[in-house]
């Protein structure tokens, strides 16, 4: 019985990705902004990734004390994963859509103690970041820009609030992961290479890789 209502609850969970990683292109905004606020919480926080993300960090080469956005944050385990590093001395920024989820990340910072060195907001990325130019070390971003409508104009207001010598870490899917909607590597080069960015690809997960974009001295 149980691995009959743990393969429902798989087939509902898996319906429930779609229908928010399509950004309501399929079923409507309303339907994905309600599901996603609902129970994104519980689809997104049910594990954390920590070991992914310190592994992200290293590949960032980073030196532990940068201003960090991670921009679609879920819940925010990135940048609460990466504010209880032992070496971090910096400040990590998260941004969601979900009220219900930034209240979740907000409760996860003060479990953790990292609530002085972490800080999460409701916004939209299809808007106008709320910072000013030059505001982040890294900026991440998973998951979250292939979904959306006018993916360059994102991606350009992200490079707006990167510092001159700043990272981006930007998801590229491969495989059956790319079908609901992705982004190639020619495309972020064809966004990237003439802002002069250097771009580097890492692996992630099984069919998610990352592409790190930094640029490069003049």
């Amino acid at each position: 019985m149980n691995w009959i209502i743990g393969g429902i609850f798989g087939v509902v969970r898996s319906i429930m990705l779609f229908v928010v990683v399509t950004d309501g292109r399929y079923f409507g905004k309303r339907l994905t902004y309600w599901l996603y606020n609902r129970f994104g919480a519980a689809m997104f926080g049910s594990r954390s990734e920590a070991a992914r993300w310190r592994q992200l960090a290293e590949a960032l080469a980073w030196r532990g004390d940068e201003t960090i956005l991670d921009l679609g944050t879920a819940v925010g385990d990135l940048p609460l994963t990466l504010a209880a590093l032992p070496d971090f001395s910096g400040f990590a920024v998260g941004l969601d859509w979900s009220p219900q989820m930034m209240t979740t990340a907000w409760q996860e910072a003060a479990r953790r103690g990292v609530n002085g060195r972490t800080a999460f907001g409701v916004a939209d990325a299809r808007e106008p970041l709320p910072f000013h130019n030059d505001s982040f070390d890294i900026i991440t971003c998973l998951g979250l820009l292939e979904t959306l409508p006018h993916p360059n104009q994102i991606l350009h207001e992200m490079v707006r609030i990167l510092q001159p010598d700043g990272k981006l870490a930007l998801s590229l899917y491969r495989g059956w992961s790319a079908l609901g909607a992705s982004l190639s590597l020619n495309w972020y080069q064809k966004q990237l290479q003439p802002l002069g960015f250097d771009l580097q690809i890492i692996e992630l997960r099984r069919n998610h890789d990352i592409v790190i974009g930094q640029k490069i001295d003049d």
